[in-house]
């Protein structure tokens, strides 16, 4: 079973890529989360071993309480060791050039995807990475 985090303040995109997900992986457990903060404190509890790390996060840039790149800059305060089974995508509208190259500095983002995820980008992730 993967697991996968959602963290999109958009409740549409939320609910899409759910649907994305569940076509593509029906076991799959998702959490999501429309705060950003929320989101960050789900996952620095699963890297204290509070509970399951999830295998893939989809997390979007443009939030309003904490941004993707604030989001990104907390989680590099853990050691970078504790995220080699968590699969890091930006998942953004934005097509600045410059947001995804800054995603990409980040050493534990996997890859930037421009929204939305669909069944076709989520397999080819899946496959890439498979469990």
């Amino acid at each position: 079973m993967r697991r996968y985090l959602l963290v999109d303040d958009d409740t549409i995109f939320n609910f899409l890529h759910t649907e994305v997900i569940k076509t593509v992986d029906d076991s799959a457990q998702i959490d999501l989360f429309n705060s950003s903060m929320e989101g960050l404190e789900f996952l620095k509890e699963a890297l204290e071993d509070k509970h399951p790390m999830p295998n893939f996060l989809f997390l979007d840039i443009r939030m309003p309480e904490m941004d993707g790149f604030e989001y990104l800059d907390e989680l590099m305060k853990f050691p970078i060791e504790k995220f080699k089974d968590l699969r890091i995508y930006v998942l953004s509208s934005s097509l600045a050039e410059r947001d995804k190259e800054k995603s990409l500095s980040y050493p534990i983002v996997t890859g930037f995807i421009e929204k939305t995820l669909t069944i076709e980008k989520l397999k080819g992730i899946i496959e890439t990475y498979p469990m």
